[in-house]
C-alpha cells in the first residue's frame, strides 16, 4: 500500500510539474469560446438556471452535460481566470495518472508495469491538446470516468462467484460511472466491448482450455443449467447478457449523438464526402495515430481533412491504403493468434481499434481529418501491449534488464522533454496556431483562427491578411468571409466590402450574412435599390428578423429617392419588427416613428416618437435620445424624415457592422 501511494503521487506529482505552465496560458479562440466567454449560463456561475441549461443545451454541437457543469462550477469557484480552467485540466490530468496506475495494478496485479503504462500515457506528447486545451475538459472527465468504471466493474469481477450485495453495489456504480463518462462526451459508446476484453484477460472471466478459472480464484459464471459441454459458449452468452445494460446505454446516446449533430453543419454528407473516401482516411488515420504515438513531432491542433491530396493528410495512393489496409489486417490476425500465449496484444490491440472508432472519420463531424486529443483514450491499449511484451524480456538476464531500464528511463525523459516543447505552442491562439500552419502546409480552418487571434491583440491588417488565405484556399469559409467583410465595413472601405460579400453569395447564394453585408455596404455606393433587393432575399428566407426588418422599413420610409419610399410597406415593416421585440428595442420604435410620418400620420409618429425618447431615456441610450428627440420635433410641425446624402452609420438601424457579421465562426 505505502509503495502505491508514492507510485500515485510521483505520478501525479511529475504529471503537475509537466503542465505547470499552463496556469499563465491564455483562452485559445477555437470552440474556447463557446464554452467561457460566449455562454451567459457558464458567466452566471452555478444557480438553477444554468443548472438547467447545462443539463439541456447543445454546445458545439455536442450534449455533454457533465462537462459543461463543470465549466459552470469552475467559474462560481474561480471567476473568469483562463489559468484557473488550465490548471483545472492539469489537476485532472494528474490524477488520470494515477488512477490508471492503480486501475491496472487490480486488474493485473502488476505494480513496475502498470507504473510504466500511467507514466507513458500521462507524459506523451499527444496528451498535450487534450490538457491544455480548455475545451477538451470532455476528455479528462470521459477518461476519469473510464477508469472509475474499469475499477468498479474489477471489483465487481472479484465478486461475481455469489450474487452478493457487494458484488451487485459494484457493478452499479460500474453502470454509473459508465453513464457519467457518456455524459462527459459520447466518445465511451464502445467500453461495453472494451468490457468484453477485459474480461478474457486480465481478468480471465472467458472459459476455454486453461482458464476454466478467473484469476481470482473463482469459478467461471455460468448460465443455470449450463452443461459442461456448452460452458465455453454459454460462459459467452452470460458475460453479454450481463452487459446489456451498457449495451442500451451506449445505443441511447449513440442516438442522440446523432440526433444532436446530423442537423449541423459540422456533419458532412455522404455526397460530400464519400464512404470510399472515409474508409480511405479511416484506414490512413488508425496508421498514422500509432506512427504520432511512436514519433510525435510535428503536432498540430487542426489536420485538415485531405481534400484534392493538397493537405498534410493527403491521402495516399490506392497501393499504399491497400497494403496499410492488409497491415492492420495482418496485425489483428497476428495479436489473435497469440492470444493464449500473450493475450495482452490482443486486449491492447482492440482496444485501440474500438475505442478509437467513434471518431475514427466513419461519421465525420467537423472539416479535421485526425485529432491529437482523440488519442486520449485509445492509445493506452497499445501502451499497455508494449509494456508487457517489453517486460518479458526481464528474466532473460543482467544485461536485458539493464538495457531495458535504460531504454524505459529514455523514453520517459524524450517524452517529458517533447510534451514541454510542444506545451509551449499553445500559450495563445497566435503561438499556437502560427505553429499548426508552419507544420501542416496549407489549412484553411488555421488560417481563419490564425486571423482570430491576430484580431483579438489589435493586429487587425494581419488578420485580414490571413483571412483572405483562407478564403483563397477554402471559397466555402464563410466565417473568413464575416470576419473580413465585418472588419472592412467598420474601416468604411465599401467598395472592398461589396467585392468580399459577393464572392460569398457566388459560393453560398443562400448566405444570410452575405445578403446583410451587401444591403450594408451598397448604399455607400449610391446602389440602394440593390441593397433593398438583398434585405428582401433575407425576409425571403427569415421573415421574422426584426434586424431586417427594422432596416428596411427605415430606408423605404427615410431614403432620399421619393422612388424608393413606400410609407403604408415602412409601417407594415416596422410594426412587425415591434411586436417581434415586444416594444422593447428603442431603434425599432423610432423607425416605426419615421414610417407613421411618411405615411402621412403624424399624431401616431409624434406619440411613438415620444415612446422612443422615453424608452431611451430609461436604457441610458443618449445617442438615440437626442436622435429621436430631433425626429420628433420634426413629425410636429408635420414633417416627415428624408435622408439627404447616403446614410451615416449613426442613423436608427438594428443591422450594422458588428450584428451583421457574426463575432465567432
Amino acid at each position: 500500500m505505502r509503495r502505491n501511494i508514492i507510485i500515485c503521487l510521483l505520478l501525479a506529482g511529475i504529471t503537475l510539474a509537466i503542465y505547470w505552465p499552463v496556469r499563465n496560458f491564455d483562452l485559445i479562440s477555437f470552440d474556447d469560446p463557446y464554452f467561457l466567454t460566449d455562454s451567459p449560463e457558464v458567466r452566471s456561475g452555478l444557480n438553477w438556471h444554468s443548472f438547467r441549461w447545462a443539463m439541456t443545451s447543445v454546445v458545439a454541437t455536442n450534449w455533454h452535460p457533465v462537462t459543461s457543469l463543470s465549466f459552470v462550477i469552475n467559474h462560481q469557484l474561480f471567476g473568469s481566470n483562463p489559468g484557473a480552467e488550465h490548471l483545472v485540466n492539469a489537476v485532472l490530468h494528474a490524477l488520470n495518472a494515477a488512477w490508471l496506475f492503480l486501475v491496472l495494478q487490480r486488474l493485473t496485479g502488476c505494480c513496475w508495469r502498470s507504473a510504466m503504462v500511467a507514466a507513458l500515457f500521462a507524459w506523451h506528447p499527444l496528451r498535450v491538446e487534450s490538457v491544455a486545451w480548455i475545451s477538451e475538459r470532455k476528455d479528462m472527465l470521459n477518461g476519469f470516468f473510464l477508469l472509475l468504471t474499469l475499477w468498479a466493474y474489477a471489483r465487481y469481477a472479484e465478486k461475481s462467484k455469489v450474487r452478493s450485495p457487494e458484488s451487485k453495489v459494484s457493478y452499479g456504480l460500474a453502470l454509473g460511472f459508465f453513464a457519467l463518462g457518456l455524459m462527459s462526451k459520447a466518445m465511451l459508446v464502445t467500453v461495453p466491448f472494451l468490457l468484453l476484453l477485459l474480461d478474457f484477460w486480465p481478468l480471465k472471466r472467458v472459459a476455454g482450455g486453461e482458464w476454466r478459472v478467473t484469476r481470482f480464484g473463482l469459478p467461471v459464471p455460468q448460465r443455470p443449467g449450463a452443461t459442461r459441454q456448452s460452458e465455453g459458449g454459454s460462459t459467452l452468452n452470460h458475460l453479454l447478457f450481463e452487459k446489456w445494460p451498457f449495451f442500451a446505454l451506449s445505443a441511447l446516446f449513440c442516438v442522440i449523438t446523432f440526433l444532436v449533430q446530423h442537423r449541423s453543419p459540422a456533419m458532412p454528407s455522404l455526397d460530400r464526402l464519400g464512404l470510399g473516401f472515409r474508409l480511405d482516411n479511416v484506414i490512413a488515420s488508425y496508421l498514422r495515430y500509432l506512427g504520432k504515438t511512436v514519433w510525435p513531432v510535428d503536432l498540430a491542433a487542426h489536420y485538415p481533412l485531405p481534400v484534392n491530396g493538397r493537405s498534410y493528410l493527403a491521402l495516399w495512393p490506392d497501393w499504399q491504403i491497400l497494403a496499410a489496409a492488409l497491415l492492420l489486417v495482418c496485425v489483428s490476425v497476428l495479436c489473435v493468434c497469440q492470444r493464449a500465449r500473450r493475450p495482452y496484444l490482443a486486449v491492447g490491440w482492440f482496444w485501440y481499434l474500438g475505442t478509437m472508432l467513434p471518431v475514427i472519420g466513419l461519421v465525420q463531424v467537423g472539416g479535421q481529418g485526425m485529432a491529437d486529443h482523440y488519442t486520449y483514450i485509445p492509445m493506452i491499449g497499445p501502451v499497455i501491449s508494449l509494456v508487457w511484451l517489453a517486460a518479458e524480456t526481464w528474466d532473460a538476464g543482467r544485461i536485458a534488464r539493464v538495457l531495458l531500464t535504460t531504454a524505459a528511463v529514455v523514453v520517459l525523459a524524450a517524452n517529458m522533454v517533447l510534451t514541454r516543447h510542444q506545451l509551449q505552442h499553445w500559450k495563445n491562439t497566435v503561438s499556437l496556431f502560427q505553429h499548426t500552419v508552419a507544420v501542416t502546409g496549407e489549412n484553411t480552418m488555421a488560417e481563419y483562427i490564425l486571423g482570430l487571434g491576430l484580431e483579438d491583440e489589435g493586429r487587425i491588417s494581419e488578420a485580414m491578411v490571413h483571412y483572405r488565405i483562407a478564403m483563397n484556399s477554402n471559397p466555402t469559409i464563410k466565417e473568413a468571409f464575416y470576419r473580413l467583410g465585418g472588419r472592412l465595413v467598420q474601416m468604411g472601405k465599401w467598395a472592398e466590402a461589396e467585392q468580399v460579400y459577393s464572392r460569398l453569395l457566388k459560393y453560398l447564394p443562400n448566405d444570410l450574412a452575405g445578403h446583410l453585408g451587401l444591403a450594408v455596404a451598397l448604399p455607400h455606393l449610391g446602389r440602394k435599390t440593390e441593397a433593398i433587393g438583398h434585405l428582401k432575399a433575407v425576409l425571403q428566407q427569415d421573415p421574422d428578423d426584426p434586424g431586417v426588418l427594422n432596416n428596411l422599413a427605415w430606408t423605404l420610409a427615410t431614403d432620399s429617392d421619393a422612388g424608393l419610399r413606400d410609407g403604408r410597406e415602412a409601417v407594415r415593416l416596422a410594426e412587425q419588427a415591434c411586436e417581434l421585440t415586444h416594444y422593447q428595442k428603442t431603434i425599432c420604435i423610432g423607425t416605426l416613428a419615421a414610417a407613421y410620418a411618411e405615411a402621412g400620420r403624424f399624431d401616431d409618429a409624434m406619440a411613438t416618437a415620444e415612446k422612443a425618447c422615453a424608452l431611451a431615456a430609461a436604457t441610458g441610450e443618449q445617442d438615440l435620445l437626442q436622435k429621436n428627440q430631433e425626429l420628433l420635433a420634426r413629425y410636429r410641425n408635420h414633417q416627415p424624415y428624408h435622408e439627404v446624402a447616403s446614410p451615416d452609420p449613426a442613423e436608427p438601424s438594428v443591422v450594422d457592422a458588428e450584428k451583421t457579421v457574426p463575432a465567432k465562426p
